[in-house]
């Protein structure tokens, strides 16, 4: 029996009424506060546990990893943000909420937001529990104008900027309905507002005797990595001069030869791309820092309102990122680990403080797990499962809701022993996403114009001195032509994948079908596999040698079937 299964091993130890004495009288529904922060790599050190002894959000660490549970194995379900954000709030598969065609950015990244919009796990909790729900931060990249069903209070965007910030305005104390555009203040640095106006906003429903649940997701650490101006130039001397780099960074042409698609065509990095990965993993870190203040400051207001007792706080990301690897200077959209392989923090009442969940995981299972808490049956629309079982301890009291929802998934033994041994990951081309740097960026292209621009508006440079912004870059939607090599692609039509990350002893593995294709003109039914990729990660963790190209059809038929299992389930038929 794993140690993190806690509330399974004392079911098996004592039986099924060890939650019935040690359950709390009937009292009210938990709160629930969700931080969601936007393209926090894991491997890199940015994260929890984190791959440095160093860490940007040290607050965080004692209040919500030393404070409450880890996960080991947890991981998004599609490295990209509106398709990762969009299963987080409905908990289903990319398959079963996509479509074909669209407009916009990569076509919304193929997701149907109608459907999404109108299937959140809010709507559920507003409807069938009675929560409030307050939106804060960034919702999908293409942010509805109407404010979904379920979410009560509405400021939202589809990312925006760090600088002079803009968002869709719904039943927010001291501001009108619509759209608010913030001055360029500092003390209106993204992140701080949405901190401000989520904390206003729990103060006041606090008293109004409901259950809340609070999402709030800042837009750090994404592109284009500018910190609050107060932290523009903070390292502290116990942190590293550059990012951590494995095997796979500046590597040769021969340890990328056997990958997908451009992979294989990047050059190496150079003196401009090399600095400037090391600019864009110092100021991730420095937008870090304003994250950790807001998480600090909601669980002071929690302890102020005297609700810590009845408040879980979940805090992850919706991928990871890329800095150097295999020579792309940054993003993400790949199936390795860095850009998939995430942190999840959970802490509240039941939550054994420094405890570990080790069961494999993604963002797909936290709509179940928050409906499962609030005591809310879980539709069998939903592909996701419940984690409550792995995060309460059984040596706590938990609460009437958890412990009805505990007896509801029925043998928590056979719960365990049934529970998956691998995550599921899908992905559907979206653009070229070519990365220009020094001195290839121009003053025509969008981030050329404004590259020089922070701390009055958002800069596209790592350099942020004022006045003289400094290591720039730009993006192209084409494949250049550079000798020089100061312009990357990120992604090749070829990356369109189905993926299984299997975590268990002895099968440590991530095995990938690709098909090439682009679903904002067709679909993408992976029914003719064109490159298959195949990574032990026990003997090479940095994804350097590629297994698929000579592995037997004995080895892979079966990883391959269970990957169309995945494929073609919907709702409670998934694994």
């Amino acid at each position: 029996m794993k140690k993190s299964c806690v509330v399974s091993a004392a079911l098996l130890a004592n039986g099924q009424d060890v939650f019935l004495s040690k359950a709390l009288p009937k009292s009210a529904r938990p709160n629930i506060v969700m931080f969601l922060t936007d393209d926090q790599d894991q491997t890199h050190g940015g994260s929890f546990p984190a791959a440095l002894s160093a860490t940007p959000m040290p607050k965080t660490k004692k209040l919500m990893e030393d404070g409450g549970l880890g996960a080991d194995n947890f991981y998004i379900h599609t490295p990209i943000c509106a398709p990762s954000r969009a299963e987080l709030l409905t908990g289903r598969y990319f398959h079963n909420v996509k479509q074909v065609g669209g407009k916009g950015y990569c076509a919304g990244m193929h997701i149907n937001s109608t459907l999404v919009n109108n299937n959140t796990f809010a709507r559920i909790l507003s409807e069938e529990a009675g929560y409030t729900v307050g939106y804060f931060g960034k919702y999908v990249n293409e942010a509805p104008d109407d404010t979904p069903p379920g979410f009560d209070a509405w400021f939202a965007n589809g990312g925006g900027s760090y600088i002079a910030p803009k968002f869709r305005v719904a039943n927010v104390d001291g501001l009108p309905d619509g759209d608010v555009q913030f001055t360029n203040a500092a003390e209106n640095y993204s992140t701080s507002v949405i901190g401000n106006y989520s904390i206003a906003w729990i103060n006041k429903v606090a008293k109004q005797g409901k259950p809340f649940f609070a999402y709030i997701a800042p837009k750090a650490p994404h592109e284009p990595f500018n910190p609050a101006p107060w932290y523009a130039e903070a390292w502290d001397e116990s942190w590293p001069d550059h990012e951590p780099r494995d095997a796979t960074y500046n590597c040769s042409f021969e340890s990328r030869r056997n990958h997908h698609e451009p992979i294989p065509s990047v050059p190496l990095l150079t003196e401009n791309s090399a600095r400037m990965v090391t600019g864009v993993f110092k100021n991730r870190w420095r937008t870090l820092m304003s994250v950790d203040d807001l998480i600090s400051d909601v669980f002071d207001t929690i302890d102020e309102l005297g609700l810590r007792e009845n408040t879980y706080f979940f805090f992850t990301s919706d991928h990871g990122f890329q800095m150097g690897n295999f020579n792309m200077v940054m993003d993400k959209r790949l199936v390795y680990e860095w850009d998939t392989k995430i942190h999840l923090l959970v802490a509240g009442p039941g939550i054994k403080p420094g405890s570990r969940m080790t069961q494999a995981a993604t963002q797909v299972d936290l709509a179940p797990t928050f409906l499962g808490l609030a005591g809310v049956a879980v539709p069998g629309t939903m592909d996701g499962k419940s984690l409550v079982p792995f995060l309460l301890d059984s040596e706590a009291q938990i609460t009437e809701h958890a412990r009805n929802h505990l007896e509801a998934l029925g043998d928590l033994q056979v719960y365990h022993d049934e529970w998956r041994q691998e995550v599921f990951i899908e992905y559907y081309y979206c653009n070229w996403n070519v990365k220009c740097v020094n001195p290839q960026c121009k003053g025509d292209t969008p981030q050329g114009k404004h590259r020089y621009s922070y701390p009055q508006s958002d800069g596209y440079c790592t350099t942020l001195t004022p006045g003289n912004n400094t290591d720039c870059w730009c993006q192209s939607q084409e494949y250049p032509v550079d000798p020089a090599g100061d312009c990357i692609p990120v992604e090749d039509p070829i990356n369109n994948f189905l993926a299984l990350r299997r975590l268990q002893a002895g099968q440590n593995f991530v095995y990938a079908e690709y098909q090439r294709g682009d679903m904002s003109t067709e679909d993408v039914r992976f029914d003719n596999i064109s490159f298959v990729e195949f990574f032990d990660l026990d003997t090479d963790p940095d994804h350097m040698y590629n297994l698929g190209m000579n592995a037997s059809v004995e080895v892979t038929k079966p990883i391959s079937d269970l990957l169309r299992t995945y494929f073609n389930c919907i709702g409670s038929s998934c694994p």
